[in-house]
Formats: C-alpha cells, sequence, structure tokens
C-alpha cells in the first residue's frame, strides 16, 4: 500500500462535463492513494471514495430465474433519476466501474442511460449479462466500456435451463452465446461465465463447465446459491450446498477441477469458502483490467486479515435509493444510508459504514459477514515465503546468509496459532532440529512487507521460544497482521542456516468500541436463528 499535488476529490465530485481519461486517471489514482492511507491508519472516517458501484438502475428482466425472484419477478422500478443524478455527480466521477446488474438484465430498459454514464464520467462497466439479448449490435454498442465480460448460464440442458430461468428464450440464449464469445476473443475482451450452484443442475455441473470452457470462456465461476432473509421455504430447496452432503459437493468439485484441467480454463468456486484451480497454460492477450490496476485485493489480507474487501471500496445502490456496502446485503441488512434522505457522502461515512469499518478491524462482525465467503476469502493461509524474508536477507545480513532452499526450512512454528488475536505480548514457540546455533533470529513485520517497521530480535543459539517485551508489542500496529518467521545461524557455516517453514500471522488486537447510533448488528438474531 502506498505524492502528486492533492485534489479535492469532493470539488471533482461536481463535475457535469464528460471527464477525459487523463483528469480520470489522475482522479482514480489520488482515490487509491487515500484509500491506501485510509487502511494504513486505520480509519473508520475514509478521506478515500468507492471505486466501485453496484447501480442497480432497474429491477426489470426479461426472465423470471428462480435464484433471484422465487419464479415470480416484483413490481418494476427504476431508480429515481433526480436521486441518480445527485450520487452520480458525489461518487461517479472518482469510481472506476459500475456494474448496472441486481436482479436485472443490464441491455434492455436501462441501457442507454448505462452508456451515457460509462461516457459521461469515464467508467469500465462490468456487464453480467443473461446474453438473451447481446446480438452484434449490442455488443458493438458495449465493446468500447469493457474489459470482461460475464455470461450467466446455469445448465447447458436445455430442460434444467428452462426450469432455473423461467420465461426464458433458450434458443436466442444458446445462438448468441458463441457469437458473443467468438466477438470478445476478437476484441481482447476476457470472457467469464457465471453459473450459480443449484440443486437442479448440481449433478451435472461438470458438464455445463466443459460446455462453457468449449464455448471460450476462460473463466467460469461457480457461485453459491443464495437465500436472503424472509423468502420462502420452497426457494432454500435450491441451495446444494444445503441439501447436498459435504462430501457430495467435494467429489463432484473434484470432478469440476478435472475438466478444469482438462480444459485449460480456470474455475473459481464461491461457496462457504472460495476456492479457485487455475490450469490456463499462459496469458492471454487481453485488455488491462483498470479495476485490477487500481485494486487492493491481494494486499489487504495480509495487513487487515478478514478485512472484506467488498466493503473497502464498494458500495450497492438498489432502485429504492438504499446504499448497502456489498452484493450479498440487502433490504435492512447491512444498510448503510438512503439516497432520498441523505448526500451519499453522508452515507459513505455515517455511523453505519464507521462501524463495518471497525468491525472488519476487530473481526467483531455482524452474523451476515462472519460465515460470507468474501470475509472467509480475506483470511490468509499460512505462507511459504513473504517479501521481508529478502529484507531480513539483504538489509540486516547484508546479504551475507544464501537464500534458503527448501531443504532449510525445517523449523516449525508451533505458537500463537496461525491468525491468533491477543492484546497482552505473545509467547512466541518453535521445534529446534539439534544443530548447534550461534544465534537465533525473530522477524517480524507488518503484512510481512519489505521493510515496513521490520523488527529482528538476536537471540541465544539454543533458544526455542521467544515472549516479545511489552514496550515492543505495543509499538506494532494494532488489529494489522503481524508476520513472522524464526531463523538460526551458525556463523562458521551461513550455508547451513535453518528457517521456520511456515510463516504465520498474529494480530495485536486492540478492541474498538461500537458506534453510537449504528444499526448494523440490529438483524443479526434473525441470521443466528435462520442459521
Amino acid at each position: 500500500m502506498n505524492q502528486e499535488e492533492p485534489i479535492d476529490l469532493i470539488q471533482h465530485s461536481n463535475a457535469s462535463a464528460l471527464l477525459d481519461r487523463a483528469a480520470k486517471d489522475r482522479l482514480l489514482l489520488e482515490n487509491r492513494k487515500r484509500l491506501d492511507q485510509d487502511l494504513l491508519q486505520r480509519r473508520l472516517v475514509f478521506e478515500s471514495m468507492p471505486r466501485v458501484v453496484d447501480l442497480q438502475l432497474s429491477n426489470i428482466c426479461n426472465m423470471s430465474c428462480t435464484m433471484c425472484y422465487d419464479g415470480a419477478n416484483p413490481p418494476p422500478k427504476k431508480l429515481d433519476l433526480q436521486v441518480l443524478e445527485r450520487f452520480a455527480q458525489e461518487a461517479l466521477p472518482t469510481a472506476l466501474s459500475i456494474t448496472p446488474f441486481s436482479g436485472s438484465e443490464p441491455l434492455i430498459v436501462t441501457w442507454e442511460l448505462t452508456k451515457k454514464l460509462a461516457e459521461r464520467f469515464d467508467l469500465e462497466l462490468d456487464i453480467i449479462t443473461n446474453v438473451q439479448f447481446l446480438d452484434a449490435k449490442k455488443f458493438a454498442e458495449l465493446e468500447p466500456h469493457v474489459s470482461s465480460l460475464t455470461f450467466s448460464i446455469d445448465s447447458h440442458m436445455r430442460d434444467i435451463y428452462e426450469r432455473i430461468r423461467l420465461r426464458s428464450n433458450p434458443d436466442k440464449v444458446f445462438e448468441n452465446l458463441p457469437r458473443a464469445v467468438r466477438l470478445c476473443r476478437e476484441h481482447g475482451i476476457e470472457p467469464f461465465a457465471n453459473v450459480v450452484l443449484m440443486t437442479e443442475n448440481a449433478a451435472w455441473i461438470e458438464e455445463t463447465v466443459a460446455f462453457l470452457a468449449d464455448q471460450g470462456c476462460s473463466t467460469v465461476r461457480l457461485l453459491a446459491f443464495h437465500t436472503p432473509f424472509g423468502s420462502s421455504q420452497d426457494r432454500s430447496y435450491s441451495d446444494a450446498i444445503v441439501h447436498m452432503s459435504p462430501e457430495w459437493v467435494r467429489w463432484k468439485l473434484e470432478q469440476v477441477w478435472q475438466v478444469a484441467k482438462d480444459k485449460r480454463i480456470q474455475v473459481l468456486f464461491e461457496g462457504l469458502h472460495r476456492q479457485s484451480r487455475d490450469f490456463r497454460e499462459a496469458p492471454e492477450r487481453f485488455r488491462p483490467d483498470r479495476r485490477g490496476l487500481h485494486g487492493v485485493g491481494q494486499e489487504l489480507p495480509f495487513y487487515h486479515p478478514g478485512y472484506c474487501a467488498l466493503s473497502v471500496d464498494r458500495v450497492k445502490v438498489s432502485t429504492d435509493a438504499e446504499v448497502h456496502p456489498c452484493c450479498v446485503a440487502e433490504g435492512e441488512d447491512l444498510k448503510l444510508g438512503d439516497l432520498r434522505e441523505q448526500g451519499f457522502h453522508d452515507i459513505w461515512n455515517g455511523s453505519n459504514a464507521q462501524d463495518l469499518r471497525r468491525a472488519m478491524l476487530t473481526l467483531d462482525l455482524p452474523e451476515l459477514c462472519k460465515h460470507c465467503c468474501h470475509h472467509t476469502a480475506n483470511l490468509p493461509s499460512e505462507q511459504r515465503s513473504l517479501p521481508f524474508v529478502d529484507w531480513w536477507h539483504d538489509s540486516h545480513c547484508g546479504g551475507a546468509v544464501p537464500r534458503f532452499e527448501e531443504s532449510q526450512l525445517r523449523l516449525d512454528a508451533i505458537l500463537p496459532e496461525h491468525l491468533a488475536r491477543q492484546s497482552d505480548p505473545p509467547t512466541f514457540r518453535w521445534s529446534r532440529t539439534g544443530t548447534k546455533n550461534d544465534v537465533v533470529h525473530f522477524v517480524v513485520a507488518i503484512a510481512g512487507a519489505w521493510g515496513t517497521a521490520n523488527r529482528v530480535f538476536e537471540l541465544d543459539g539454543d533458544a526455542d521460544h521467544f515472549t516479545m517485551p511489552d514496550a515492543d508489542w505495543r509499538a506494532l500496529p494494532p488489529n494489522t497482521g503481524l508476520w513472522w518467521f524464526v531463523a538460526a545461524l551458525n556463523r562458521t557455516a551461513l550455508g547451513e542456516a535453518e528457517r521456520t517453514a511456515r510463516i504465520r500471522c498474529v494480530v495485536r488486537d486492540e478492541a474498538i468500541p461500537r458506534i453510537q447510533g449504528s444499526t448494523l448488528y440490529a438483524r443479526d438474531h434473525l441470521h443466528r436463528k435462520k442459521a
């Protein structure tokens, strides 16, 4: 996480003229710098603005899919244009992309409005479409605004597809799909596919993945079925994760991984936990994804384990003008505010937004977040190597100790457990191999990064534990990932140094009181009851 003259982001939020690419890029760069500082300083009031907006311009869809609306679409709605204009002026100049999707098909009723927003604010569009209206003409209209395109196809089998996607026109969908994928590849646009894993399609899910790979999709996402609170009991019967045994799901996933390997594609599974297998042979020459250039997703788990990436710089705006932090929350769940009653800046740093950031730092999470895969995916595993290992080699040992070979990773980290959160100074323990050593180095670094306030403690050569002095422990930042390893050295044979094989993380836990006025936890009892 990481200086040109600072830009007044709020002043630029009032822009109404078209933003050119140079001005937009400067705004994005400044916004990313501010986000880095918001996270590094563990702020509850953010100076940065959201990077990604899920913008539900309407709830209108040509289909009536069982995973969205129980097969019965709600009365049609559109986001009030006056509310949209106020929000656009406040939030879109510094936004990188919008996703014009949430229970709707983005290429129909509000497509022209979506294009105008993209042109006015130089926005990348994250289009997720059911493909029925994606003919060659529509593709030409969206092509300038996308670096990837996602096709929602829940089964390659017509009878299963029609059972899930009511009121669809499968003939048109399966006619448009291969042409759309071909056009994507011709224009350097990465083709993705989304498949909701349901009891209806689970038995043949590996065949569906194979079909989509054969169409030319480079990545297939398998999404868990989501049952919002208050839905009918009948709807929950479609949840394959609930109704299939864990052993059966694992068996089925093994078949999917094998298909991905055979077809040389990437498959992502978002169930209770996020899993992925990437068998693509070489990077394909797709357009650069500007979201990736300005994102924080890869670094965030190391700085703040468990801090949901979706809650950092993303919001969802519904047709009712309600603002939520992510795609999972809706209704009164994790509601941040209402644009009909407040300006966006007041919502973005309101009591609920601050309380959510506090919750992510302390892991005092609302029930809806506790088992969400977007949270659990940001709980990093033990690491084999991180940049601070090289920092120790180069900066503290003057390059005298050679880089560790695999055979030298002979020490085992014992305590604390990985990702343990402790308020008092912990005692670190590790195993010894019996080798005679002159000195042991205990090395700790914020986020495991290169030279970021890293500390090296020199211990006796026979040490197998270390309790950090209270003053040193309190000097480390709270609620932040502190990664550590141990190296045992023999000064007469530096090439025989040993190191702990697993680099672990510990967090100096510091409680932060819940924010007064927050309603973030008001529905926890309902979700506990549902679970």
